[in-house]
């Protein structure tokens, strides 16, 4: 039933004339391109093929013949056999010169040198310093210890008599003063004295508010 209703219905021949229009379009712009490609990698190749890749192998070869085996033949037979002779002359006239000078000279000499330096600087102040500054250095630290604690001693009982004079002095007389002479005076200054004061001056500004009031009116 559905390929009798398709054959029935009527095909779309605008949309499959723009497709064909399109494609040979296509082919007409693309087919000079794609021949030209095609020719250019077949050169391409054939030039690879037929001129680059043997002028490519004689130039190696040229390269191997006439730069790889004259430089291997030169650094095996030539700078290799002269750099061994280079360095056993070195070595004979100047590396064992200087290890026998070393060994036979110059160790000695620092040995002895080092000798002399210890026995006559290194093993004195060690001396010096275990027998002499040491004792020294520990018996001036304890007498200065001690004389540190004497003087703090002394300083605690010159403080408390300082003290004690003072008090007696100065202090002892202050307080009984205050207490036996001014605590009472500062009593009887407040009760006969400024409780009345006090009272007087109260009755005064009443007295004035009244006035005022009675002048000028207001609130009492």
């Amino acid at each position: 039933m559905n390929t009798e209703k398709t054959r029935s219905q009527p095909p779309n021949e605008p949309a499959g004339c723009l497709t064909g229009v399109a494609r040979a379009i296509a082919l007409v712009v693309v087919l000079p391109v794609r021949l030209v490609w095609d020719a250019l990698v077949f050169c391409l190749r054939q030039l690879w093929r037929w001129v680059l890749a043997p002028i490519g192998r004689v130039l190696g070869w040229l390269i191997h013949h006439l730069i790889v085996i004259p430089l291997r033949f030169l650094w095996e037979w030539v700078l290799v056999p002269v750099g061994r002779a280079l360095w056993w002359v070195i070595d004979l006239l100047v590396v064992t010169p200087l290890k026998w000078l070393w060994r036979g000279v110059l160790l000695p000499v620092l040995k002895a040198l080092w000798w002399v330096v210890d026995l006559l600087v290194v093993t004195p102040l060690k001396w010096l310093w275990r027998y002499v500054l040491a004792p020294v250095g520990r018996a001036i630290g304890a007498v200065l210890a001690w004389a540190w604690d004497v003087a703090g001693r002394v300083s605690r009982v010159v403080g408390r008599a300082i003290g004690w004079v003072l008090w007696n002095a100065i202090g002892r007389p202050l307080a009984w003063t205050y207490r036996v002479v001014l605590t009472p005076v500062g009593h009887w200054l407040r009760t006969w004295v400024w409780r009345p004061v006090a009272a007087a001056a109260r009755a005064v500004r009443a007295a004035a508010r009244e006035v005022r009031a009675a002048l000028f009116g207001g609130p009492r």
